[in-house]
């Protein structure tokens, strides 16, 4: 017979009953012994679950197992404080469904549209020198109708399409003209702009939108002047941002069941608390691979830190991204690279209040802002998960930390209920106006108001269970 052994340990139960007890428990015990014996100390009885363990000082608890129970009993821990924490048994069949159809998108489009392709820098830099050429050609044959046409950017020619579910740039030009008082200085600044473009796209090196801004402060003024020449540039000559090398800078941050090859290097975003930074050159990334069922993309920083922090990647298996509030380009264009890549769905983690809403907006439909990029930005089948404004009744959360709405809040949602897509989604009309009927927002960080745990034990696994997401 084998030597017995006892050990103490913690039991953590922050997804059922809140408490947290110590218990001793043998080497005679098998797995489900050790789960009857929790379930009936905490008068559990029929109660799905899943046991986690490890050490109190550290944060990768594994899943108990039949394969690694005996594993308690290895000597490394036998002078660490052994924690058993419990969680619950989620079933993840209605995020399984949201993969259904999720192979790579083909928009049918509007023919009047602007379109943008994503092309290798050598034939961006052939573009950028072929409409050179051509205006060149127009000065030498009559110069005073040459111009540059540029797809206009003005709120006018910018649309919701509900068939794509997209915001999009339409097709109409303005005439920046060479002879013309009004323009020559713009012209003279785009060409200037082609040709540090054409420099970059030839040696193959990135550049970021300042140091563009900086190969001649004369010429532009300031950076809002040559940013915008940039993505009026971008729209002549019908590319996307990353084809031309220029990157701006990125915040976006990921964690979790994700690795893939940057700049040749392999990334396993399993390993780490605070998460690896999304690269702006997006060119250099490759070969996605995941197990993950879905991808959480979460508005607040803290938050993210919170869920990496726990490894609730490990609990569920997932992928958490952040870009810190309003997201980066960067960011919205690596989360539509493992949509399409991967087949996955992505929830989104946000502030029930029309700031919250209004990121998500960027993330589902795209910017106006960067309209002509929607198709390779926005991801339409994004869901809403939380925190929804229907969420603070149904999980009671304390009245103590919510924040009553202002005016501009107000304002904000009233102009939110007129557009066309909010108008097209009604379960998102229903969640503005039961913010504005309670007249009460929350941040995401409300949640710890139940408990501290509350947000990963209870709240996140309840919403992914039942599928209540919009």
């Amino acid at each position: 017979m084998s030597e017995k052994f006892t050990k103490k340990v913690i039991i953590e139960d922050y997804a059922f009953t809140n408490k947290v007890y110590s218990k001793t428990i043998d080497n005679s015990m098998n797995l489900s012994d050790l789960g009857k014996s929790i379930k009936s100390d905490l008068n559990l009885k029929n109660q799905p679950l899943k046991l986690f363990f490890g050490s109190k000082k550290d944060k990768r608890l594994l899943e108990l197992s039949k394969e690694n129970f005996n594993d308690i009993w290895d000597a490394k821990w036998k002078d660490e404080e052994l924690i058993i924490r419990i969680r619950r048994l989620v079933d993840l069949t209605k995020v399984r469904d949201l993969r259904k159809g999720l192979d790579k998108q083909f928009y049918d489009l509007p023919y009047s549209i602007l379109q943008v392709d994503n092309v290798k820098p050598e034939e961006s830099r052939r573009r950028v020198q072929r409409v050179a050429r051509m205006f060149l050609e127009e000065i030498a044959t009559d110069p005073k109708t040459a111009a540059f046409k540029i797809p206009s950017r003005s709120s006018d020619n910018v649309g919701y399409d509900d068939v794509s579910k997209l915001v999009l740039l339409g097709s109409h030009v303005v005439d920046r003209q060479f002879r013309h008082l009004s323009s020559v200085q713009s012209v003279v600044q785009l060409t200037g702009l082609m040709r540090y473009i054409s420099e970059i796209l030839e040696t193959g090196k990135h550049a970021t939108k300042r140091h563009l801004f900086y190969r001649d402060v004369n010429l532009f003024g300031n950076q809002r002047v040559s940013d915008g020449l940039l993505e009026d540039l971008t729209a002549l000559i019908r590319v996307s941002r990353p084809s031309i090398n220029v990157i701006a800078s990125a915040k976006g941050k990921v964690i979790g069941r994700l690795s893939f090859t940057e700049g040749g290097d392999l990334i396993d975003c399993t390993q780490g608390l605070g998460g690896h930074a999304i690269t702006p050159m997006l060119d250099q990334v490759e070969n996605f691979e995941s197990d993950a069922e879905f991808l959480l993309v979460i508005e607040k920083d803290a938050v993210f830190q919170d869920l990496a922090e726990e490894k609730f990647f490990n609990y569920l298996p997932c992928i958490l991204v952040t870009a810190s509030g309003q997201p980066d380009m960067a960011t919205r264009m690596f989360i539509k690279r493992i949509h399409e890549d991967l087949s996955i769905p992505i929830l989104g983690f946000l502030d029930a209040d029309p700031y919250g809403l209004d990121i998500l907006r960027v993330y589902s439909i795209g910017s106006k802002a960067l309209s002509f990029e929607s198709v390779e930005l926005a991801v339409p089948e994004i869901k809403w998960l939380g925190l929804l404004p229907s969420d603070i009744k149904e999980y009671q959360i304390p009245r103590s930390v919510l924040i009553k709405m202002t005016e501009n809040d107000i304002k904000r949602a009233d102009d939110l209920l007129q557009e066309d897509f909010v108008k097209s989604r009604p379960e998102w009309d229903k969640q503005i106006r039961i913010m504005k009927d309670t007249g009460m927002k929350a941040e995401i960080q409300a949640l710890a108001g139940k408990n501290w745990r509350f947000m990963t034990s209870t709240y996140l696994p309840q919403k992914l269970n039942s599928g209540d997401w919009v």
